[in-house]
């Protein structure tokens, strides 16, 4: 359909009459090509999306809305172009605008189909057709047709309230027209200001900035005379943005004699007093100077040694360093527990020599010689021992452990220490509980062994005694006898004639003690 409502087969034709006559936009492309065949389905479901025609009644007295609803229609049936209903439906609302109608369709869409705008617009359902920028400012015309006087609505994407597009193509809204200086100011047409030593206009014309170099007067000429400084172009202090020559210091001109000092004294740099270049020279660092080698006030210096010799702060005036003041040596003669004074050759004085272990106890130390030892006289379980190897001297303790002790296994009487003192012992009796061997030929059933066999047994006596007990007010009876006290089954073999032999299992004792037992009572 073209603007006039004639409804025309040519969509090239179509789309030409809708163009807008606009000199200034150079972005409209004349390029429009034929629509493919739209393939149509007799028995498709109208969308809800193409229904919202039927319910922009203050249109349909304009704009006749069985056309374009039957458009939108066949666009949705469309296997080829089934997006194209919100086109369809953008047609009618367009030429409802062009009729003076305005008509909020998209909102009863239900972002079906969504307006997009730039970050800085917002999306208007019945804008005005006319839109001012910076450069047009109300000279634009309306160029699109409108009958009687009759306002025209365009949907579209618009400035927000108060501001205004800062040109046709951009796109950009501003508050106010202006050139956006190099700050990102805004400046008013005819403003003028300075930046970057340039002197800056906004054309009212344009909007656009134009700059030129701010004018400087010429800098005398100078001459520079004094060793080290050279000519130099600098920005002017009171004026930075221009420049002037001035006499500066440049000390690769300069020729340095660079000085080296003797120990004892330290490099200082002056300044020439007739130009910049520095002047090396030596003073006194302070220190005194022996042997090649600089030593602070306080500090000892290494001489004879049989003197002791510090660092002072006074200088001496011949050789303009620190001098040194020493004292003989005093010699230490007193030596530790366990040294011993040993004078040696061409020393000035003589050193201690360890030639003994010290060992501490609570009550004091004790000198332990080399090869000796020595128990402490509250411990006789602990013996000390001092060895010497290459000269390092080194204590060593053994402590002896004692067996485990019970009173109760002894006789009465018979509790003892050993020979060292540290372990308590009952005394042997005579004849003491032990294991002895015998070798003895086995005799079984008529059988015997090919050899005699060592049979162990316990034999000897053991704690038996009765002694009064005067807290139980009668006779204490203890009877301990000779028993075996570990034992395992033995094999041996036995010959019961020259063509039988049977295996004997007897009791072979391992280990004998003395095992306390029921003393039988004595009957008065």
């Amino acid at each position: 359909m073209k603007r006039s409502g004639e409804v025309i087969e040519s969509f090239k034709e179509m789309a030409l009459d809708w163009k807008v006559p606009d000199p200034t936009n150079r972005y409209c492309n004349l390029g429009v090509s034929e629509p493919t065949e739209i393939e149509y389905h007799q028995h498709c479901e109208p969308s809800n999306l193409c229904k919202i025609i039927w319910n922009l009644t203050e249109c349909h007295s304009v704009v006749p809305p069985q056309p374009y609803y039957e458009a939108c229609v066949a666009s949705g049936c469309s296997k080829q172009h089934p997006s194209s209903e919100c086109q369809s439906m953008q047609m009618y609302a367009a030429l409802c605008g062009l009729h003076g109608v305005c008509v909020d369709w998209r909102r009863q869409a239900k972002g079906q189909c969504e307006a997009i705008c730039a970050q800085d617009q917002v999306y208007k359902p019945c804008g005005e057709a006319k839109r001012n920028t910076c450069f047009s400012r109300e000279v634009v015309a309306n160029t699109l047709p409108s009958k009687n006087n009759t306002p025209v609505f365009v949907e579209g994407c618009y400035c927000p309230d108060g501001k205004i597009l800062l040109n046709e193509h951009d796109g950009i809204c501003v508050s106010a027209c202006g050139c956006t200086a190099q700050d990102g100011s805004l400046k008013q047409p005819r403003e003028a200001w300075e930046h970057d030593c340039q002197y800056c206009t906004c054309d009212e014309a344009t909007l656009n900035v134009s700059c030129f170099p701010r004018p400087c007067a010429k800098s005398p000429p100078v001459s520079c005379t004094k060793v080290g400084f050279v000519r130099k172009i600098k920005p002017r202090l009171d004026d930075p943005c221009c420049t002037e020559t001035v006499c500066e210091c440049d000390i690769k001109t300069c020729i340095i004699n660079k000085t080296t000092c003797d120990l004892g004294f330290q490099p200082v740099v002056a300044i020439s007093e007739d130009g910049c270049c520095p002047i090396f020279s030596c003073i006194p660092k302070g220190v005194c100077v022996s042997e090649g080698v600089e030593f602070k006030p306080g500090a000892m210096v290494p001489k004879s040694s049989c003197e002791e010799c510090v660092c002072t702060d006074e200088q001496d005036a011949a050789t303009q360093t620190n001098r040194i003041h020493c004292v003989p040596v005093k010699c230490q003669t007193t030596c530790p527990q366990g040294f011993r004074y040993v004078e040696e050759e061409g020393q000035c004085c003589s050193r201690c020599q360890q030639v003994a272990c010290v060992a501490n106890f609570p009550s004091g130390n004790v000198t332990i010689e080399v090869g000796k030892t020595y128990k402490a006289p509250n411990d006789n379980c602990t013996q000390y021992t001092c060895t010497e190897i290459a000269g390092q001297f080194s204590l060593t303790s053994t402590v002896k452990v004692c067996l485990p002790f019970e009173e109760s296994n002894c006789v009465p009487g018979t509790i003892d220490v050993t020979s060292d003192g540290c372990c308590k012992t009952c005394v042997d009796l005579p004849h003491k509980c032990k294991r002895n061997v015998k070798e003895q030929y086995i005799v079984h059933n008529n059988c015997k062994s090919a050899a005699p066999v060592p049979v162990p047994f316990c034999e000897g006596t053991c704690s038996t005694y009765s002694v009064y007990s005067f807290e139980a007010s009668e006779m204490e009876h203890r009877c301990i006898c000779c028993h075996e006290k570990r034992s395992h089954k033995a094999k041996v073999e036995l010959v019961c004639s020259e063509h039988k032999r049977v295996h004997f299992t007897y009791v072979h004792v391992d280990e004998c003690g003395c095992v306390e037992t029921k003393c039988p009572k004595r009957r008065t």
